[in-house]
């Protein structure tokens, strides 16, 4: 599998996906602070820390280098609102990351991380050579399981994911995309 940017900006109608930059963190910081995005979230806390913005930015570019995950910023009209990214989750699977996404709560409902999602997706399979993803949400956030199912993902099953922000493990259906099954983007 190779990657065929090193920092790759990509673009949608109306969306640009960059990499973060340290000027985001008080952004990233303030959209995550909020309740209703956190207890969504696998890996994000709740209260969201100080710092803990700009030590995630930091780490992303020897990530990225590594190939072992590609976080993009989603911005719109030159805000950020959310992010997108892919994570290789398996050392016995590096042609298989997972994808996971969130926007700031007052973007939802307008196609927006479907948007994103989709150019990932198209990104994850034709530039890095990935040949499956998988995704999961928590079955209380069935808008998540739409975005993932207009991008071309099935359903694998029934399980339960990490929620840091609750401090507990919930109820989730689980995902899968292969390249196989992906049409690509006319």
């Amino acid at each position: 599998m190779t990657s065929t940017l090193a920092e790759p900006v990509l673009t949608t109608d109306r969306l640009t996906l960059r990499p973060f930059v340290q000027a985001d963190a008080p952004v990233v910081q303030a959209l995550c602070g909020n309740w209703n995005v956190a207890r969504m979230l696998a890996v994000v806390p709740h209260p969201y820390p100080d710092g803990l913005a700009e030590d995630w930015i930091a780490g992303q570019a020897d990530k990225r280098a590594r190939g072992e995950e590609y976080v993009f910023a989603i911005e719109h009209d030159g805000a950020v609102i959310g992010a997108v990214g892919l994570e290789r989750r398996s050392p016995t699977r590096p042609d298989t990351y997972e994808i996971g996404y969130w926007i700031a709560e007052e973007w939802w409902g307008r196609g927006l991380a479907s948007e994103a999602a989709g150019r990932v997706v198209r990104y994850a399979f034709e530039a890095l050579g990935v040949t499956r993803l998988t995704s999961g949400h928590f079955d209380e956030n069935p808008a998540s399981g739409k975005v993932l199912a207009k991008c071309g993902f099935r359903v694998t099953g029934k399980g339960m994911l990490p929620c840091a922000a609750r401090g507990e493990a919930v109820p989730a259906t689980l995902l899968a995309l292969g390249n196989d099954t992906h049409e690509p983007a006319q």
